[in-house]
């Protein structure tokens, strides 16, 4: 188990410096557009570690993906600039008048990825579906009260 933790913190700063350096040379276009793309790339782990849990086998190959969402997570709460309401974005106005709501909505999806790479480390099925059963429902706390519907 230990050895998986390190596994997954090596990971987190890998991804961490990857996703670090997209963000310095994102940060000159268009945020909507990161935003949107952080999304898509955090619903491809999500799908990712879905297949895993689904197949019921091993479990390590949730332990990059777990990385991966924290990594976009870290990155995402920094992509809400004042005035990046506006143009084509599902973002809320609630992002901005309740900001403190947002972060905590962040750190709680944060600390559900934190136990989904910790179950997927352990090998155990069980553990990993819980986990992954409990990132949605972060994810989808932090949708219904920040995101708007899609039409």
């Amino acid at each position: 188990m230990r050895k998986t933790l390190v596994v997954a913190l090596v990971g987190a700063l890998a991804a961490g410096a990857m996703v670090g350096g997209a963000t310095i040379a994102m940060a000159q276009g268009d945020v909507i557009a990161q935003r949107k793309d952080n999304r898509k790339q955090a619903a491809a782990a999500m799908r990712a570690v879905k297949a895993i849990v689904d197949a019921k086998g091993p479990t390590a190959g949730a332990v990059e993906q777990a990385a991966k969402l924290k990594t976009l997570e870290a990155a995402f709460v920094k992509m809400f600039p004042a005035g990046s309401d506006k143009g084509e974005t599902r973002a809320l106005p609630v992002i901005w008048t309740d900001w403190a709501g947002f972060e905590a909505a962040s750190k709680a999806s944060d600390a559900a990825y934190d136990k989904l790479a910790v179950a997927a480390g352990s090998g155990n099925a069980e553990a990993l579906a819980t986990a992954f059963a409990d990132v949605g429902k972060t994810c989808g706390a932090c949708h219904q009260k920040f995101q708007a519907k899609a039409n």
